[in-house]
């Protein structure tokens, strides 16, 4: 090949490789819907339609507000924004009703659904947490998460939780858990049996603490046991010798010379109650607390308890508005406020963007529809209450209810294909190759003449 065909066939290739490459680092990354990912959402907290231009859904609701309580706040349309790209979810508020820009007492919540968990109370939506549902619970006044838990102590009386909690090391046992709920007729009874030269029972009881908080978030009040209360009623069908209720150390290990962790209990056919309190060192590191009724007399002899009550007292939760167990799962996330106007409302009003990953959101299906509810306040609230919400009923907040929830389908952000060639790229990429074909036919031509 000549010098002049040489640089005519590089020519080409390189022109081919400059379209290619402008073909390849197009900015057309489709969704699997057909409409574009959100591209330059900056979390600031102000509202533009211009950053929002990728997003979802734009859902404008009416809110009907206390405006007479609270001026200058409004009835009015306010709107939620929803979009997202392939590594992050994106929601916009744009609360035009709320026109006070003090944040004293503010918070915001966004509770999400991200597979159509199907819940009816909260023992199942607080068991599908990080499994299907998500929450942000936001204290807007202290730029922080809302504390799950406030400094009021409430206590969750219980017995023990089922009866593979205790068992007789010495002696028989007759009766069961049902017998120590309620002082009533139905009793416990323990017979002695003889050991080592006298007549002694012995029952063993290793309480899981976690399970008498009702399942409802239980390592986290367990965690917070400020004190127990323990109250039991004994007695026994003769005059013994020893009766008493030695408490185990967090380690399990029972020390009977140790007086604080030991009891005294009815030695009497007399029937008497044991109330006492301790603090939460008797707890083992897997939240279990174990103690043990002890007898002992020359001859044989039952002793009997009439109800056994323990009661955890732990931080109660820090409820905001109609939420009883206001917790936050999502622990990466950003979100930002404003005060100021918008595309939506020519006045200075409250604005949030909140960006948070996919990766904290488990089960999250982009070509799924999104279950949200939101709910807040900031002076901004329904009628003699101190909260508004967005749901499918406009009254309270209840995440614990998926029929609470309304769905979004988001269309699908996947990873996206090889862009194809653009007709204008297309037509500039032929022309080249035409035009450098004829080139070298001429060239050829001549040659030959």
């Amino acid at each position: 090949m000549s010098k002049k065909k040489s640089v005519l066939v590089f020519l080409m290739i390189v022109l081919m490789s400059t379209t290619l490459t402008s073909i390849s680092f197009s900015d057309n990354f489709p969704k699997s819907s057909g409409s574009t990912p959100m591209e330059g959402v900056v979390v600031d907290g102000t509202i533009t339609e211009s950053e929002w231009a990728g997003l979802d859904w734009k859902v404008p609701f009416y809110l009907d507000i206390d405006d007479v309580g609270n001026p200058p706040d409004t009835d009015g349309y306010n709107y939620l924004y929803l979009g997202e790209d392939l590594s992050n979810l994106y929601i916009g508020l744009d609360l035009c009703s709320d026109k006070t820009g003090g944040t004293n007492g503010e918070w915001v919540s966004v509770w999400l659904n991200t597979n159509n968990r199907t819940f009816s109370d909260a023992y199942d939506w607080q068991s599908y947490y990080n499994d299907g549902v998500e929450s942000l619970v936001y204290d807007v006044e202290r730029d922080q998460e809302w504390d799950f838990l406030s400094n009021n102590i409430g206590g969750f009386q219980s017995t023990i939780n089922d009866d593979s909690e205790y068992a007789a090391v010495y002696g028989t046992i007759e009766g069961n858990k049902t017998c120590l709920d309620h002082l009533d007729n139905l009793v416990f009874n323990v017979t002695s049996e003889f050991v080592a030269g006298s007549y002694m029972s012995r029952v063993e009881f290793i309480v899981d603490l976690r399970e008498m908080f009702g399942d409802f978030f239980d390592p986290i009040f367990v965690d917070h046991i400020q004190w127990i209360q323990f109250q039991i009623y004994t007695k026994a069908n003769t005059t013994i010798s020893d009766h008493y209720l030695y408490l185990a150390y967090d380690d399990g290990t029972v020390n009977p010379s140790d007086k604080d962790q030991v009891r005294q209990l009815s030695t009497t056919t007399t029937r008497e109650v044991l109330q006492f309190t301790y603090g939460p060192g008797n707890i083992s590191v897997n939240h279990e607390m174990k103690f043990v009724l002890y007898a002992n007399h020359t001859s044989p002899f039952t002793t009997l308890i009439n109800s056994l009550h323990i009661t955890p007292y732990s931080n109660m939760t820090n409820s905001v508005a109609t939420v009883t167990y206001p917790y936050t799962s999502i622990n990466n996330y950003d979100i930002e406020w404003s005060f100021g106007p918008s595309a939506n409302n020519a006045s200075s009003h409250r604005m949030y963007e909140i960006r948070i990953p996919k990766s904290e959101l488990e089960h999250y299906d982009p070509n799924e529809a999104l279950g949200i509810q939101v709910g807040g306040y900031g002076t901004m609230a329904f009628p003699g209450s101190n909260y508004w919400v967005f749901s499918t009923t406009p009254v309270n907040l209840i995440p614990a209810l998926s029929f609470r929830y309304l769905f979004y389908d988001m269309g699908g952000c996947q990873t996206p294909p090889s862009p194809a060639i653009p007709g204008y790229n297309l037509y500039i990429l032929l022309g080249l190759i035409g035009f450098t074909l004829t080139i070298l036919i001429r060239r050829k031509n001549r040659n030959l003449n």
